[in-house]
């Protein structure tokens, strides 16, 4: 697999690519990142994608160094290595310092690693979804940051279930979202998600498939949505920057169709706006 990695601005081989021991982002997940496609080499929805990565690393106080054109450059500069469709990884670290005091940092690393882009074979036919009882993914869920730690063993619990992702529930029974992707689900015709009030990150792909749906003519709700209420639900899906929408066949040990008729209509309006990209 051709890998290219920008650290600091200078694009080397994956296989060459080195950061310090001392960073802060490998001793104690002091970073934050985006993930984005880049289908022919251009990123989707970059402007969003640079929006959030300003604001998460605002919520961590951690300090942004060069401007969003210049790391505008060098992704296209990593793209242009790998070719094709490429899988973007941004990330910024707020540089080398081994205690935990922030006041102990260098200067914040930027790396930026492109690989080529290529389907999740799982999601073709729909994830099967294993329920975990995890609030908080991270210290600030509004942030995103390299700090995953809770979702690492929800996700490899669900993988020890023969599950492909997690559906996140805070303390109180309400539905969050998964480990790595947006949950939502379908009432009769209305699709269902929970709010930005709740636990949860303020999803890229979240934005666009809630604004394809509206205009697709689906009713939309952004409303807290109780786990017990899910038995009620029609239809399931996920939505995450790389994979798109993904319906779910399977909640725990309850099958569902993948796609039902809403799922598909907001598949095929969210791969139209893709495209239009």
């Amino acid at each position: 697999m051709a890998r290219w990695v920008c650290i600091n601005g200078e694009v080397v081989p994956g296989e060459e690519a080195r950061i310090s021991v001392f960073d802060r982002g490998f001793l104690h997940g002091d970073a934050v990142y985006e993930v984005m496609p880049a289908p022919g080499g251009r990123p989707l929805f970059w402007a969003d994608h640079v929006e959030r990565l300003w604001a998460s690393a605002a919520r961590l106080a951690l300090p942004m160094d060069p401007d969003a054109e210049t790391l505008r450059a060098e992704v296209d500069a990593v793209c242009a290595k790998v070719g094709g469709d490429v899988y973007v990884r941004v990330i910024v670290t707020r540089g080398e310092g081994l205690r935990l005091d922030p006041a102990d940092a260098g200067h914040a690393n930027r790396v930026i690693i492109g690989q080529p882009l290529t389907p999740d074979p799982a999601a073709a036919g729909g994830y099967a979804l294993h329920t975990v009882h995890l609030a908080h993914a991270s210290l600030d869920a509004k942030a995103k940051s390299s700090n995953k730690l809770p979702v690492v063993l929800a996700v490899a619990e669900a993988k020890r279930r023969g599950a492909d992702e997690v559906l996140r529930v805070d303390d109180h029974g309400f539905v969050l979202e998964g480990g790595t992707s947006t949950f939502f689900a379908v009432f009769g015709e209305a699709v269902h998600t929970p709010p930005l009030e709740s636990d949860i990150l303020d999803g890229i792909t979240r934005r666009k498939v809630l604004q394809v749906a509206r205009a697709s003519g689906v009713a939309v709700v952004e409303a807290p949505i109780p786990h017990a209420d899910l038995a009620a639900a029609g239809e399931m899906f996920v939505t995450s920057s790389t994979r798109g929408v993904v319906p779910v066949r399977r909640l725990d040990h309850r099958p569902l169709p993948a796609p039902g008729p809403v799922t598909a209509t907001v598949q095929a309006a969210y791969a139209a706006l893709v495209a239009a990209q």
